[in-house]
């Protein structure tokens, strides 16, 4: 049950992280230290089912549990707060690289380590600016639906599964920089605001999107595996650039600059500059501390667990 209950808290904090722009939902699972454990699950469920059943379920619940108010929090924050939300993640991140390190602690790092991880670093600073030049918009077809575009949207569900299990690219940039986020952000809220007439049309453009989620899961989950297991130090210091590389895309994308842009003229609804950015420093500070102390303890339980074992 102890375990039971760590995973669901691990999947909670995973859903938390999914719907931020900039923040990925694999980075918040290595940070809990459930990730080898997620994609081992998902690896194996059909040689193991029971056990990878044990794993994928409280995470998954969880990662709903945390999804949905977080998803409604950024709707809200996006006219009002967001450069203080985004403090709070970026201080989580920051604090917490530390205790990713630790994954390779033992390994001299060498210059094919190095290279993993400034590309990594740079691909992952690179959505984020990329998807502020990246101007497509299919809002459109969100209302006017064509087949074709229901057929679109597995694809798009496909390569949004990529940040549920590689840490440090996050999904609601990839989905920011293919011109999906906002749309389909717009899409569900305002259908769950409507009188749910269109629940067939819903069911359609969620479940041709959520299709692609779970082929992409499993997919790239059978690819992390492998590289885990045949170049574990090279993909670590790969998800490290990755890491790394995120925080100043969460500071830097298309949704994050179009609040800059509003804020900047004192726009109706927004905090005011002076207010917010004193608020966001103490945030990031305070919340870089908090993970910190966060990796500090974990250090420490694994140690005596370590000692107990010996």
């Amino acid at each position: 049950m102890k375990n039971w209950l760590k995973t669901l808290l691990s999947g909670i904090a995973i859903g938390f992280g999914s719907a931020v722009p900039g923040v990925s939902g694999g980075t918040i699972a290595v940070i809990f230290g459930v990730y080898n454990k997620i994609i081992w699950a998902i690896s194996n469920v059909f040689k193991h089912f029971k056990e990878a059943i044990k794993i994928v379920l409280p995470v998954l619940l969880g990662v709903v549990i945390g999804f949905v108010p977080t998803f409604f929090l950024m709707d809200k924050a996006l006219n009002g707060f967001v450069f203080g939300v985004i403090c709070i993640f970026a201080g989580f991140i920051i604090g917490s690289i530390p205790g990713i390190k630790d994954e390779v602690k033992d390994v001299k790092p060498t210059k094919k380590h190095f290279v993993a991880l400034i590309v990594c670093s740079l691909v992952a600073i690179g959505l984020g600016v990329g998807s502020v030049f990246a101007k497509a918009n299919f809002e459109q077809y969100f209302v006017q639906t064509p087949v074709w575009f229901y057929l679109v949207l597995i694809p798009v569900g496909f390569v949004a599964s990529v940040a549920l299990v590689v840490p440090g690219i996050s999904g609601a940039m990839l989905l920011l920089l293919l011109g999906f986020y906002k749309p389909l952000m717009s899409f569900i809220t305002g259908f769950i605001k409507s009188d749910w007439s269109g629940f067939g049309h819903f069911i359609g453009i969620i479940g041709c999107f959520a299709i692609g989620i779970i082929i992409g899961f499993f997919f790239i989950s059978k690819l992390m595996h492998y590289l885990l297991s045949k170049y574990h130090e090279v993909t670590f210091y790969s998800i490290l650039g990755f890491v790394i590389g995120s925080v100043p895309a969460l500071f830097y994308n298309d949704t994050i600059n179009d609040y800059y842009m509003k804020w900047s003229i004192g726009a109706a609804g927004y905090t005011p500059i002076y207010i917010e950015i004193p608020i966001g420093i103490i945030l990031l500070i305070g919340f870089t501390i908090l993970s910190y102390l966060l990796v500090r303890y974990k250090r420490k339980i694994e140690s005596k667990e370590n000692e107990v074992v010996e």
